[in-house]
């Protein structure tokens, strides 16, 4: 029994060491797609684009950082504070700047909470932008200067916002398909 004892024990502890969380990948540079096995992070001066990415956690925006995801999965939310730009998704009209390429929405596996966002620095595209995305979670919008669009997107945990700068959100005449309580007025 001791030596069985011994043998639970010690492949406990193995267990509990190789199991502790993967390091978040930090974004900065070239785009990354593919399987990213922790979550990711976008630091201070960071621009990160996720182009056909499966993140296997979730995704951090710190204060300065710019984020571009198209066409991935994330299977944690996402969330930014203090970000100068957020663009989650988009489309065929975003052939223009800053993205320059038919950027697909994304499957958000969990809820995405956005604030102290902006006023941007990728002209012309508005401070936050959330369109054409599966939203498993909510969408917590607070505090954000400069313009935020939520278009044509299935949420399925609500739409909160709160002391942003710009009083409306633009839906560019698509509104989303919103599941649970909207807090947010929409305008153009």
């Amino acid at each position: 029994m001791k030596k069985f004892l011994g043998v639970f024990v010690s492949a406990l502890v193995l267990a509990a060491l190789s199991s502790g969380a993967m390091a978040a990948t930090e974004c900065n540079g070239p785009p990354l797609s593919g399987t990213i096995p922790g979550g990711v992070v976008v630091n201070n001066g960071d621009f990160c684009l996720l182009i056909e990415a499966t993140v296997y956690d979730s995704v951090q925006v710190n204060p300065g950082g710019v984020l571009i995801t198209c066409g991935s999965t994330i299977y944690g939310g996402l969330v930014a504070n203090g970000a100068a730009n957020v663009l989650i998704g988009g489309g065929a009209d975003e052939v223009g700047p800053p993205v320059n390429f038919d950027c697909p929405g994304n499957n958000i596996r969990g809820g995405v909470q956005i604030s102290n966002t902006g006023p941007g620095v990728l002209a012309p595209a508005p401070s936050i932008s959330i369109e054409r995305d599966i939203i498993a979670g909510g969408v917590h919008l607070s505090n954000n200067a400069g313009p935020v669009v939520v278009s044509a997107d299935v949420i399925n945990g609500g739409l909160f916002c709160k002391n942003n700068a710009s009083p409306d959100i633009d839906d560019e005449g698509t509104p989303s398909v919103v599941i649970g309580r909207t807090t947010c007025e929409f305008g153009e």
